[in-house]
């Protein structure tokens, strides 16, 4: 009995609260896990978003489109493409006829709509909080060297200086 009794004792003083679990971020710092399924994948949909987040302090955060969103999208022909470089995937894809254009952010397709004429010389493009303004020689009829202006409502802004724009 002598020995039972400081085994429990000491068993009651060791024991800790449980713990609950944490999701810990690339930075360091711990968050409670938030989000949904995207419907792609078979999850709810998600609440519709009223401006992206497409310029940070560390530059664009546009995403290459896949030719398959290109082509849900009914754009594979009759469109316009702003690519960071000559062969690189597109970021920006826009019908020449001023109807659909596209980019992609954090994960999900954003459709914007042009502003004007899109053209071999560009064009200019805004939905969702996010401004894009392309400018191109359009010396090419395959494509030309281009630049594209990426902006938010809230200020920040990015430039990329040796794009490509092509047409077909």
């Amino acid at each position: 009995m002598t020995v039972v009794l400081p085994l429990a004792l000491l068993a009651a003083c060791s024991s800790e609260p449980a713990k609950q679990d944490e999701l810990v971020t690339l930075d360091g710092g711990a968050t409670t896990a938030q989000g949904t399924v995207s419907a792609s994948a078979g999850g709810a949909t998600p609440a519709p978003v009223t401006g992206v987040q497409a310029v940070d302090a560390e530059g664009s955060k546009l995403e290459p489109l896949l030719s398959s969103a290109i082509g849900e999208a009914g754009l594979e022909t009759g469109a316009c493409r702003f690519s960071p470089a000559q062969g690189a995937l597109p970021v920006l894809v826009a019908s020449k006829t001023g109807g659909k254009a596209m980019v992609s952010v954090a994960g999900r397709t954003v459709q914007v709509a042009a502003s004007g004429p899109v053209q071999q010389t560009g064009g200019s493009f805004a939905g969702e909080g996010v401004t894009l303004m392309v400018a191109a020689s359009g010396k090419e009829a395959a494509g030309s060297a281009a630049s594209m202006q990426v902006s938010d409502s809230d200020g920040p802004a990015f430039a990329y200086k040796d794009g490509y724009w092509a047409c077909n």
